[in-house]
């Protein structure tokens, strides 16, 4: 039976510990600087973002576990030493010695594992608990987003509202505009202007002919007759004229047979124009073209007709549709 000394074994051991352990300690350390930073970055594509004392903790975690890592991988050795001196003796108690000297320093590496897992697991819990912040505040941004989508679309509808109304404004304000300044539709009713206008034919009057120009011979012109009644007539006798109708029909302008470009049936009844009518600066004489069924310049109620109430001068025949066109 071999007896050793104990100190001796603790030399040898310490010594091949101190061998082993810094090489080791170094690999480990690099190991586990590795995992940490893969970790981390794990941590920060799952859109973990640490800040304050819970960074610091689960560095300092982290940093534990580095240490007890180390601590057990230099007690492993240790442990590795001890049993390469425990060969040389024969006694059980050296056998113990050395079995006892293993079974520490595994405790104290499963505690490495234990811290180093606590790190990992610090950094598994703020990443779940960041994803699920995520996934909130993705929640949040839809409902913000799908906000602002709906209220441009009530904004739109205003705004498409507001342009209809517009542009019926301004519908209304031009057709006012023509009616009132540029032309107005109207309908013959009687045959006093047959055969060139039937009753029925409905007309466009131009109401700017004569802001820009003077009555013309033969234009035909609407003119107020009793309260809202219109007549429509062709001018035969200008400003300053002397108008005059025979017994036989005969139209004479200043002593001088007229002889118009459209053959009317011959006027059998010259009413007050079978005197000489001078007309004034300002003043027309007028004739329907049916000539015998007409009421116009040769009747006192109508008289002579004022450049201030010809309203228009017809221009254009609207319907019926196969008369479509100009009035000559």
């Amino acid at each position: 039976m071999g007896y050793f000394d104990e100190n001796e074994e603790k030399t040898g051991a310490s010594v091949l510990a101190d061998g082993m352990s810094e090489k080791e300690r170094r690999k480990e350390e690099k190991r586990l600087e590795k995992e940490r930073k893969r970790q981390e970055k794990e941590a920060k594509r799952a859109g973990v973002y640490m800040t304050g004392s819970t960074a610091e903790e689960a560095a300092g975690e982290a940093a534990d576990g580095v240490k007890a890592a180390a601590e057990a991988a230099a007690a492993g050795a240790a442990a590795a030493g001890a049993e390469a001196a425990a060969t040389t003796a024969t006694t059980a108690d050296a056998a113990s010695t050395g079995a006892t000297a293993a079974t520490a320093p595994g405790a104290d590496g499963a505690d490495g594992k234990e811290e180093e897992k606590s790190g990992a697991a610090v950094l598994a819990e703020a990443a779940e608990a960041a994803e699920e912040e995520g996934e909130e505040g993705g929640k949040k941004k839809r409902k913000k987003k799908k906000k602002k989508d709906e209220k441009p679309k009530d904004v739109n509808l205003v705004k498409e509202l507001l342009s209809l109304i517009i542009y019926i404004g301004i519908v209304v304000l031009i057709c006012f505009l023509i009616i009132t300044f540029v032309g107005r539709r109207t309908t013959v009713h009687g045959s006093s202007m047959e055969p060139t206008l039937q009753s029925g034919d409905s007309l466009w009057i131009n109401m700017l002919a004569y802001r820009f120009g003077d009555p013309e011979r033969y234009d035909i012109i609407v003119f107020p007759y009793q309260d809202e009644v219109h007549y429509i007539k062709r001018i035969i006798g200008l400003p300053g004229e002397t108008v005059q109708i025979s017994e036989t029909g005969d139209i004479s302008i200043n002593g001088e047979l007229l002889k118009e470009p459209i053959k009317f049936d011959r006027i059998r009844d010259n009413g007050i124009a079978a005197n000489p009518i001078t007309l004034g600066p300002d003043e027309y004489f007028v004739l329907g073209d049916n000539r015998n069924n007409s009421r116009d310049s040769r009747w006192a109620d109508v008289g002579n007709i004022k450049r201030d109430k010809i309203v228009g001068k017809a221009v254009f025949r609207l319907t019926p549709l196969k008369k479509f066109g100009g009035i000559d």
